[in-house]
C-alpha cells in the first residue's frame, strides 16, 4: 500500500513522538507501505527536525519498500471528486495533506484521508483500529462482542468497491429465514457506512446455490445503500462455479468467513456452522499482495465468462479493480 504525505502533516507527526504508538507507525512506514512525501528533497536541509527523523526512517527500511519525495498527490487545489480517475492502487493508498480543503476531500469517504494532526489516527485505522502493530482482528460468531452486524460499524473505512465472494450467500430464503436482508443487505449497509459516494458492488456466488433473481437482489442493495450512500451505487452479479472462496474485499481491508457470511435467521439465531469472522488490513504488503491475486483471479473468472458465459455477468459492469 501507499501513503502520500504533505510536509505539515510529517512535522506533525514527528511531533507527536510521544505518543504510544508513535513507535509502531514508525515501523509500519518502515516495514510495509510505501512512502511518497509531497514535498522535495532538499525540503529535508531547511527543518532539523525533518533531517533528524528521515535518517532514523531509511535504517532497516524493508527490502520491498519505497521512499520517495517530489510528489504532488492527489493534485492541488483538492475537491470532493479529487479521487475521481484515481487508478486502482491510488484508490488503495492513504493520504496526509494539508490543504485549505482537505475536510472536503476527506469527506466524500472514498479513500482514507487525514489532516494535520490526524495522523496517528490514520495510521491506527489500517492498524485496525487496535492500538497496536497489528493487522488482523478476529470476532467468535455470536461472542460478546460480536452478536449483529453494528457491533462491526467502528471498523468500516472509506471505500469505493466492494467485491463479495461466497457461493451461498443468496441461499435460503424463505418467509422464516430470509438471509438475504438480514445479512447481505445489513452488512452492506455497515460496509458502506463511511463511504457518500457511487459504490461498486459486485457479488460472486454459485448459481446452483441461489433462491433470488437479479432483479430482485438488485433492487434491494440500490433501495438500502442509496439511503446509506446518499448516491445510486452501482451492482454486477457474477454468477460461477469456479469460485469456493468466502471473503469481502473492499479498499483498504479483506473480511474472511467460514463456510457463508450469511451469520443469522429471522429470530437473530445463529444459523451458519463457522465459528469466526476475520479482518485482514491491506497496509500490511502481505495481504495488500494476496489482495491482488484475488482481484487477478476474480478477473480471470470474468474473462472465462465474457468468451464462454456472458449472460453469467449481470448488471452494471462497474469496477475500479476489475475490467468488465
Amino acid at each position: 500500500m501507499d501513503i502520500y504525505i504533505d510536509k505539515a502533516n510529517l512535522i506533525s507527526f514527528i511531533k507527536s513522538k510521544s505518543h504510544k504508538l508513535f513507535d509502531d507507525c514508525n515501523k509500519l512506514l518502515k516495514k510495509q507501505l510505501n512512502v511518497y512525501f509531497n514535498f522535495p528533497k532538499n525540503d529535508l536541509k531547511e527543518n532539523p527536525l525533518l533531517l533528524q527523523w528521515i535518517t532514523t526512517l531509511s535504517q532497516g527500511i524493508g527490502e520491498h519498500n519505497e521512499i520517495k519525495f517530489d510528489y504532488n498527490e492527489p493534485s492541488r487545489p483538492l475537491k470532493s471528486n479529487s479521487s475521481n480517475g484515481f487508478c486502482a492502487t491510488k484508490l488503495t493508498s492513504a493520504y496526509l495533506l494539508e490543504d485549505q480543503e482537505t475536510d472536503k476531500f476527506k469527506d466524500s469517504g472514498c479513500v482514507l484521508v487525514g489532516n494535520v494532526g490526524e495522523e496517528i489516527e490514520i495510521f491506527n485505522k489500517l492498524f485496525l483500529n487496535q492500538n497496536d502493530y497489528n493487522f488482523e482482528k478476529k470476532w467468535r460468531i455470536n461472542g460478546d462482542d460480536f452478536k449483529t452486524w453494528n457491533d462491526l460499524e467502528s471498523y468500516s473505512f472509506p471505500l469505493t468497491d466492494v467485491l463479495i465472494i461466497d457461493p451461498f450467500i443468496l441461499k435460503n430464503k424463505d418467509t422464516d429465514t430470509d438471509t438475504i436482508d438480514l445479512n447481505l443487505i445489513e452488512y452492506l449497509k455497515i460496509i458502506c457506512k463511511d463511504s457518500f459516494t457511487k459504490a461498486n458492488i459486485i457479488v460472486v456466488t454459485n448459481p446452483a446455490n441461489s433462491d433470488y433473481q437479479y432483479e430482485e437482489i438488485k433492487q434491494k442493495i440500490i433501495n438500502a445503500l442509496t439511503t446509506v450512500l446518499g448516491k445510486r451505487p452501482k451492482f454486477t452479479l457474477i454468477l460461477t462455479r469456479r469460485e469456493h472462496d468466502r471473503c469481502i474485499l473492499t479498499n483498504y481491508k479483506r473480511i474472511y468467513s467460514g463456510d457463508t457470511f450469511n451469520f443469522w435467521n429471522a429470530k437473530r439465531q445463529k444459523i451458519t456452522k463457522g465459528r469466526e469472522i476475520s479482518y485482514s488490513s491491506l497496509a500490511k504488503r502481505e495481504n495488500h499482495n494476496l489482495a491482488i491475486e484475488l482481484i487477478k483471479d476474480i478477473q480471470g473468472t470474468i474473462d472465462f465468462l465474457k468468451e464462454n458465459n456472458p449472460e453469467y455477468i449481470l448488471g452494471d459492469k462497474a469496477s475500479n479493480y476489475l475490467n468488465f
